[in-house]
């Protein structure tokens, strides 16, 4: 198969094979048969310029330049790119792509620095962390911070052992990602991290040796010995002085306020707290992977930080008819039989038994954990009400560099999101190949919509609540500043320095007319609202950051009059389009094992702005509808595309990479071999999702060999059983009598 390297070959699918030349030798051998091949030729030739030249497709050097990336770069609608007569936007050939997993195959041995020059120093411990004693971080935040006890009975400050490491520099050749920028979004990108100096410090089962540069060799830690609660709860208390620890009143209340003045407190504002939810259920499998990547998240956002996180397990009992909220015994059982012992104490129970009492309103057939996995979250957040943000942690997320560094970059970026043009932004995905930097994607997007709103127009910016219609204002609707009407009166200036009331990590799109799965999904609104139903937003993925005030007006939506409720991917995001919340989707980098044109990762990805070009309807709004659209990359029928990305529900690069991550095989590239020739393998950060059920690779060549051994005992036995059964038949048809 041909592989395409550049937006032109790209768009000439239909041009000849690459051996043509070969074939006009072995055919012309005559005159006439040398004219004819000219002929056609030359008007294929004609024909090929007059369709590709007004699109402005510029070659790229080895197809991996970027190609539309240039800062500064704003495009208008003649810019964009439009497919072929043969492009099939159902099923793009988007495995002709040229591909780029050999560009993954990165070690430790193979990083160059930002001056191109390759390193030969070790690896380094990597601290992420605000310098908490500076005065300027005292002079802005209330309380002293005091360094907390890790998990080998050493404050962290002086544990070298319980520290993450990692080596400078970024491998060479490695990809870009053509779908966002996690250095927009403030991370680090010029650090790599392998898997001892990443997770060593988590659990001392990782296969392979240590790299010859390794910053520390950690110590044992008898984990089933040690009590994540209770290191927590220490830490909390020797950093009190520094958090509001009172809890969030619920949004209605008299003493409710949107925005607390905190900025406007005398000595310093408290430091806000966010609690980690893992997700999981009875039944779960704890493989050494997931409980170092727990350990992990533990000590990198809660004890490292001195409390501005808290982590704590709520686990699903599929079995409704264990009365685990009236039978201490039972509940504790339950624990002691699903749970790791080391996280026992921050282990929380629910089963679905529970929602017919909390939540009556919710359709029975919709309080099930897919349908509905926020009402656990909201039924954990009135029980601990004192957290500013709640992130729900899914157990099947993976991320290669350090965990504080990535929440308190994503809380940075949202924070400093203006409100003009944000939810238009959320819709599309980022993409800087095509858009250039982030303030000329923002300036790009505000110009397709209208500031002031007129009469016949589909495109005006959403600014404050979208309410459904009829549905009336709350007085805890985000209503925007006095003076501002519309998008036009505000310069970019709404929401900058407000915390966001929900992160994700996908666009928000409208999936009204998708073909997005549960679409339909929403419950006791109007049916005058039909067919389209309210207006909402869908995100893939879950992993989500939600405040205290979103998920408090989630429940009062369930449990008030008419009791509106959504499908789990809708429900935040339409509540905070409701009520004029701040919701924000942070592009982070997503990596695929194919190279994307821009123009062609912009026509896939952010499909509905495509329509408006191609397809003049005007069922369409003029500006388009960035990632929704009839033509939708999250239909069942195109969401292939992102089957061989990093941050997918369902996709296997992911999986690829990190299992070479953690010293597997794959392919030939990774495991035991390939590191003693290429070094260790390491990956700068990254987001990757579903990881599922990973084991280290030792622990699973034993866990085959155990299959394998108990597969041979079973074909043993059954053989064994066969011939005892044919002697008995025998046995019988001797004696004249039926066997037993």
């Amino acid at each position: 198969m041909r592989l395409l390297d550049t937006d032109e070959e790209f768009t000439m699918k239909g041009c000849p094979p690459l051996n043509l030349r070969d074939r006009v030798r072995s055919w012309a051998f005559t005159k006439k048969r040398y004219l004819m091949l000219v002929t056609v030729f030359t008007l294929f030739t004609v024909a090929l310029l007059a369709r590709t030249a007004p699109h402005k497709l510029r070659s790229l050097h080895f197809g991996l330049q970027e190609d539309l990336g240039r800062p500064g770069v704003v495009f208008s609608a003649e810019d964009e790119w439009q497919p072929s007569s043969d492009w099939d936007p159902v099923f793009p050939v988007y495995t002709d792509f040229m591909p780029l997993e050999d560009r993954f195959a990165s070690s430790i041995k193979n990083l160059t620095t930002t001056t191109n020059s390759f390193r030969t120093t070790g690896a380094h411990e990597y601290y992420p962390y605000p310098h908490y004693q500076s005065d300027e971080y005292r002079r802005r935040y209330k309380g002293t911070f005091t360094p907390c006890v890790g998990p080998r009975g050493k404050r962290l400050n002086e544990s070298l052992d319980d520290s993450v490491s990692g080596y400078d520099g970024m491998p060479k050749n490695f990809p870009n990602a053509p779908l966002g920028s996690s250095r927009v979004l403030g991370l680090d990108q010029s650090v790599c991290f392998e898997r001892h100096g990443r997770f060593g410090a988590y659990g001392s089962s990782l296969s392979g040796g240590r790299p010859k540069h390794s910053a520390n060799s950690p110590s044992d830690v008898h984990w089933e010995d040690l009590n994540w609660a209770e290191l927590q709860s220490k830490c909390i208390a020797e950093n009190a002085d520094r958090f509001n620890m009172l809890p969030r009143p619920m949004p209605g209340k008299a003493s409710y306020q949107k925005h607390p003045p905190d900025s406007h407190r005398e000595n310093g504002i408290f430091k806000s707290r966010s609690a980690i939810v893992f997700r999981a259920y009875d039944g779960f499998t704890y493989t050494e992977d997931m409980l170092r990547v727990m350990r992990s998240v533990i000590t990198e956002l809660a004890l490292g930080s001195g409390g501005e996180y808290e982590a704590f397990l709520l686990v699903e009992v599929k079995d409704t008819e264990i009365p685990i909220f009236d039978d201490p015994d039972a509940y504790e059982q339950i624990v002691e039989k699903s749970v790791p012992k080391e996280f026992h104490n921050m282990t929380i129970l629910w089963s679905t038994a529970l929602w017919g009492k909390l939540y009556p309103k919710v359709p029975e057939h919709a309080r099930n954990v897919h349908a509905s996995q926020w009402l656990p979250v909201k039924y954990f957040a009135t029980k601990h009400p004192n957290f500013d943000h709640y992130w729900n942690w899914e157990m099947d997320v993976r991320y290669t560099g350090h965990h504080y560094e990535l929440l308190e970059a994503l809380d940075n970026w949202t924070r400093n999101q203006p409100r003009k043009g944000l939810w238009e932004r959320n819709s599309r995905f980022y993409i800087p190949t095509f858009h250039g930097e982030f303030s000329d994607f923002r300036d790009y997007i505000q110009s397709r919509y209208q500031d002031e709103p007129t009469a016949n127009r589909e495109d005006i910016s959403i600014w404050g609540p979208h309410l459904p219609s009829g549905q009336t204002s709350t007085p805890f609707d985000d209503l925007p500043p006095l003076g501002t009407p519309a998008p036009a009166n505000d310069n970019f200036t709404w929401g900058v320095g407000e915390e966001a009331d929900l992160i994700t990590l996908l666009p928000m799109f409208n999936p009204d007319t998708t073909h997005y799965s549960m679409k339909g999904a929403f419950y006791n609104y109007p049916t005058s609202l039909l067919p389209a139903g309210p207006p909402r937003r869908a995100t893939i993925i879950t992993f989500y950051r939600l405040s205290h005030r979103l998920l408090s007006t989630m429940h009062l939506e369930n449990t008030h009059d008419p009791g509106h409720h959504m499908s789990s991917e809708q429900w935040p995001q339409s509540v905070a389009l409701h009520h004029g919340f701040k919701a924000v989707y942070a592009p982070h980098s997503v990596y695929t094992d194919k190279y994307w044109p821009a123009k062609a990762a912009n026509f896939i990805f952010n499909n509905g702005d495509a329509q408006r070009i191609i397809k003049a309807s005007g069922d369409i709004p003029p500006a388009g509808e960035g990632s929704g659209g009839w033509e939708s990359v999250y239909g069942l029928d195109r969401e292939h595309n992102f089957h061989m990305s990093t941050w997918y529900y369902r996709t296997d690069f992911a999986t690829r990479l990190y299992k070479r991550l953690l010293g597997y095989d794959v392919d030939g590239v990774g495991g035991a071999a390939w590191e003693e020739k290429h070094g260790t393998f390491c990956l700068p950060p990254m987001l990757l999702h579903q990881i599922k059920e990973i084991d280290d690779p030792t622990n699973e060549s034993a866990h085959n060999a155990a299959e394998a051994e108990a597969k041979a005992n079973e074909e043993a036995f059954q053989k064994e059983k066969a011939e005892s059964e044919i002697k008995a038949l025998i046995a019988a048809s001797e004696s004249g009598r039926t066997p037993a």
